[in-house]
């Protein structure tokens, strides 16, 4: 009887361990938080580069907002919206900003993400990393 008392509470104390030595990886695997990087917007055939900042909120276990801020020469522009996962490491959702609504693609791998954003009136790609 007082072996299985010290087997249950050795038991419950690596699982308490295992769960606060996982939350920093687990908390790698979350698009929440800040990320910033840079990209090419394709708009009339013309390429311009941009620089951005994004941040992620969490709605529930598989869908977050999404803000954008992006300056060009052209300008700056910031953008809404809400993507959900649509795979392994993958999520999909849609944008609206400056009067534009497009669809958005987001691939992550650990601390980057890869983002394809296309509407009616142009293009970009982004390459993030997080803050």
């Amino acid at each position: 009887m007082v072996t299985a008392f010290w087997v249950r509470h050795a038991l419950i104390a690596t699982l308490i361990a295992l769960v606060f030595a996982l939350t920093p990886a687990l908390a790698a695997l979350s698009l929440q938080g800040q990320w910033r990087g840079s990209g090419v917007v394709t708009h009339r055939q013309a390429k311009h580069a941009v620089r951005c900042r994004v941040g992620f909120q969490r709605l529930s276990a598989t869908a977050f907002s999404v803000s954008s801020q992006c300056s060009a020469e052209t300008g700056r522009y910031d953008a809404k919206g809400r993507v959900v996962a649509s795979g392994s490491n993958r999520y999909s959702g849609r944008m609206q900003g400056e009067g534009v609504t497009g669809t958005v693609v987001i691939v992550h791998h650990g601390n980057r993400l890869s983002v394809t954003v296309t509407s009616g009136r142009g293009s970009a790609t982004l390459s993030l990393s997080r803050l």
